[in-house]
This record gives structure tokens, sequence and C-alpha cells, in this order.
């Protein structure tokens, strides 16, 4: 006679697990209130994406990187990275999860698992969180496709965890299909993903919110901006950058996007990640660090300038014009709030 597989919901609960309920509830509701209040949302969820969709790819097996989700998506190869197989395949996949999550989402968090569930009496009163593990586990049995991992930032926001799907909130995790009975090594697994998602997507959401306003600084204090200002408000949706295209982009020649780029570099607000490579490539500065193409610097990072409103409103506009340009070209661009 076949054992019932454990209810990932219902576990052995100990003080420990406990706390690493509370600890990824709470950080998961600092990401959610800020990612829901901040003027860079856009940005921010373009490079969640990025995230989450690696995280899913690597639940599949596939050996793949953040950095190779961020160079896909900005069509750029790499120094010192391999090459990615079936890209067309990878870029496909990932565009038609941005489109999905960039409608607006009323359904059920019954039609995100679309399987036949058999729920105890008292599901509704088991933590969410937790709710959201089994559901996964479930339809992962029975979806062996990226889509359970895929579907998990929908499936918190259905079940109330969250405002609004987060997408870097993807915990992967292959034991839900080929050790489904070790509840006692998933669940805390599943809950310290969740944290460590949610607090790198903070420290994420920070670093582009830094961005903006250094973007704006600059245009408050150069006489003569010129391009500079188009490349910061660029540099928030299409964090990898070459002069080529920054070129297309701006519309400037190749030799014009290169200087740009090495200006922006000496200001920093990118890092030059080429090595001896014939071809540049940059970077933004918290993601060179994160990538291991620069160092961390000793001590707190110095604090993002204060430019006036009127920078700030003078920059917001040329971020609008980006997305504009950049939903011409088929870009996926989620509404702003």
């Amino acid at each position: 006679m076949l054992q019932s597989l454990p209810d990932l919901s219902a576990p052995d609960w100990t003080p420990v697990l406990a706390g690493l309920l509370e600890a990824a509830a709470l950080a998961i509701g600092r990401l959610d209130a800020r990612a829901s209040a901040t003027p860079v949302r856009l940005p921010w969820i373009e490079r969640a994406s990025w995230t989450g969709f690696a995280a899913a790819r690597r639940g599949q097996g596939a050996e793949i990187d953040e950095i190779d989700i961020f160079a896909l998506a900005g069509g750029i190869a790499l120094p010192r990275r391999p090459p990615l197989s079936f890209a067309a395949d990878e870029l496909a996949g990932l565009s038609s999860w941005q489109t999905a999550l960039a409608r607006p989402d009323g359904r059920h968090w019954r039609e995100l698992v679309p399987v036949t569930l058999d729920l105890p009496t008292d599901w509704r009163d088991r933590p969410a969180l937790l709710r959201a593990l089994e559901l996964t586990a479930i339809h992962a049995r029975a979806d062996r496709s990226a889509a359970p991992w895929l579907s998990g930032p929908s499936l918190l926001k259905a079940l109330g965890v969250t405002r609004t799907p987060l997408p870097c909130l993807v915990a992967a995790d292959k034991a839900l299909r080929f050790a489904p009975r070790d509840r006692q090594a998933i669940v805390p697994r599943y809950l310290k993903a969740l944290t460590k998602a949610a607090d790198d997507g903070l420290e994420r959401l920070d670093a582009v919110e830094g961005d903006r306003m250094r973007g704006a600084a600059t245009l408050a204090a150069a006489l003569r901006p010129g391009k500079m200002v188009s490349l910061a408000a660029l540099l928030q949706r299409r964090p990898l950058l070459t002069p080529l295209g920054v070129s297309r982009a701006l519309r400037l020649t190749i030799s014009g996007a290169g200087k740009l780029l090495a200006r922006a570099a000496q200001h920093g607000l990118v890092v030059e990640i080429s090595g001896r490579q014939a071809w540049r490539a940059y970077l933004a500065p918290d993601l060179a660090v994160k990538f291991g193409f620069a160092a961390q610097l000793a001590g707190r990072p110095p604090r993002p300038p204060e430019p006036d409103t009127r920078a700030l409103s003078r920059f917001d506009e040329e971020m609008a014009e980006i997305d504009i340009m950049l939903a011409s070209l088929g870009v996926v661009v989620h509404p702003r709030d």
C-alpha cells in the first residue's frame, strides 16, 4: 500500500521553524511595501523577473546563472561567460512570463494550480506561505516544466501574501519532485530561500533607487548634460550596456556611444567589465559587485545625492521616453502605478 505524501503546509513545528516562518513573512512584507510605492517599480520589476527566471531555470537543472539571463535580455555576450545554448527558447520563455506578469491578475489561487485538489478542512487556517509551498509541490509533481516555479510569485499574491506578484520570489526546489517525503528539510529550505530572495530583492531595489537619484543629480549639476541623462535613464531599464546598444537606443554613432559610456564610468554611473576584450561592456555598479566583476568597497556605501524636485521630475520624464522607445522595440513594459 502506498503511503501518502506528507503535507508541507502542516510541518512538525519547532521554535526554529516558527522563527524561519516569521523571518520569511517579515522579509517579504518589507519588500512588498517598498516595491508597491517605489518610483522605480518598472525597472525593478524587470530586473526581478530576470532573477526569478534564472532561479526557475536552475530548478529545471539548467546550468545557468543570473548574469546569463541579464545578458540574454540585453542581447549581449559577456566575457568569461559560456554562450547560452538554445538562447532563443530561453528568451521566448522569459518574454512570455514577463507578459503574463504585466497583465492585471485577479485569478483565484485554484486557477494557478491546474490539478484536482483534496484539501484538509483546516486549510484556510494554515500559514499562507506554507500553503503556497504545498500547492507548488502538488503542481510540480503534476507538471515537470518550469511552470510551477514561475507561478510562485502569482500564487503568493493570490493567497494574500503580497499585493502584487514580486518576480524575484521564485523558490525552485527539485526535492519537491524527487524527494517529496523529506519534509523536515524541504520546509526550512523553502523559507530560507524566500527570505534570501526578498532580502536580495530589497537590496536590488535600493540600488535602482540610488541609480535614479544619481542620474537626477547628474542632470542638476551639469551645465550641458547632453545624452548623459538619457544614458542614466536607459541604465534603469538596461543595466548591462555596450556602445552598440547605446548607439541604437540613443541614436548616436558607436564612437560617440563609447565615449559617453566612458564618461559615465568616470562619474561612477557604470563599471566597465570588458577586461581585455576588444569590445566594451558596462554594468550598473551594484550588479558589477554582485556578479564578481568589481570588488565591494570597504565600509558603508555612500548615500546617493539628493537632487531637487525639478531634476527628479525631468529625469523621470526621460525614463518615460525610454519606456516608450523600448516598448516600440517589443520590450515588455509593465504599467506604471
